[in-house]
């Protein structure tokens, strides 16, 4: 059990550092510019979404993309129904970490390391040494995944816990709320479903079980911002409030359809276990997008008559 233990510490804390170098690489390399667009932007929904897409593919990070967003909006730079499509494009954007661990890339972590530690020395050029720190966060991400992989490669000679994973799959409602607590305390859904995937890959955990378990991630990741909106006014809390709706409706709209959703990425993807769980995540985001899209200024409403002055 130490060993198990060991394993998964050293593959969270590395991806999570990981995740910090990166973001913060990116949040250097594109900042300025970026935000200066968002805030200046006449935004149409669909130019919302692709925003919310595009900023949180590059932080990697949905709760950081929908905290900058409360932030925003709490200082009067967007307004709610400008904020509300880009709070829904940063849960497709967040898709994509998980995508990018199915593809396994991670044989190439090592040589990203180096080059990425070369890169952080160059001590003269501030967007080079920012570049190679955005490399190192990345091959670190990676790196973690593996040794997380293989920490909890030890976990199918337990019974006990291959007969919980697979009562997971029995009582959605368990999984779900196993997600949210989860997500809840990490704060982080891409660590979560990276989790997924290492234990579907080492045949820990179905794609069944995996899902609803993925519906409860969606709910928790929404925590970080309702902390952030704690001690802002009443604008900053809808914000956060549309957030919590948003995901919320996408599991209403997405669980009394979980076998269909479970058995089209077996379709998808057969033989590869953490590809099924990308595909799950993507389709769900983007499905949940392409309905509640139509209805923003709803949610926004709704916000107000939660949230009142």
């Amino acid at each position: 059990m130490l060993t198990i233990l060991t394993g998964i510490a050293c593959g969270l804390g590395l991806f999570l550092l990981g995740m910090k170098f990166l973001t913060t690489g990116l949040k250097n390399l594109i900042s300025g510019s970026l935000k200066h667009k968002i805030q200046n932007a006449k935004i149409h929904p669909l130019l919302g979404l692709l925003i919310g897409t595009l900023i949180t593919i590059l932080i990697q990070s949905s709760s950081g993309t929908t905290v900058l967003l409360v932030g925003l909006v709490e200082a009067g730079l967007l307004t709610l129904y400008q904020a509300t499509p880009i709070i829904m494009g940063a849960n497709i954007g967040t898709t994509i970490t998980a995508q990018l661990i199915a593809f396994k890339i991670g044989k190439f972590a090592p040589f990203l390391l180096i080059v990425g530690v070369l890169l952080s020395m160059v001590e003269k050029r501030r967007k080079v040494r920012i570049l190679g720190e955005t490399m190192i966060g990345l091959s670190l991400i990676f790196i973690g995944i593996d040794l997380l992989g293989k920490g909890l490669v030890p976990l199918q000679n337990y019974i006990r816990f291959g007969e919980i994973l697979a009562e997971l799959g029995n009582q959605p409602y368990l999984g779900m709320l196993m997600g949210f607590f989860s997500t809840a305390i990490i704060q982080s859904s891409s660590t979560g479903i990276a989790i997924l995937q290492s234990l579907a890959n080492n045949k820990n955990l179905s794609i069944f079980a995996a899902v609803p378990i993925l519906l409860g991630q969606n709910v928790g990741t929404c925590i970080t911002t309702l902390i952030s909106s704690v001690n802002l006014s009443v604008i900053g809390k809808r914000t956060a409030i549309i957030h919590l709706l948003f995901n919320l409706l996408g599991v209403i709209i997405i669980f009394p359809f979980i076998g269909y959703l479970c058995r089209l990425t077996l379709l998808l993807a057969p033989y590869n276990p953490a590809r099924q769980i990308a595909h799950a995540h993507s389709l769900f985001n983007i499905i949940v997008t392409l309905f509640a899209i139509p209805f923003s200024s709803w949610l926004v409403k709704l916000s107000c008559f939660i949230i009142k002055k």
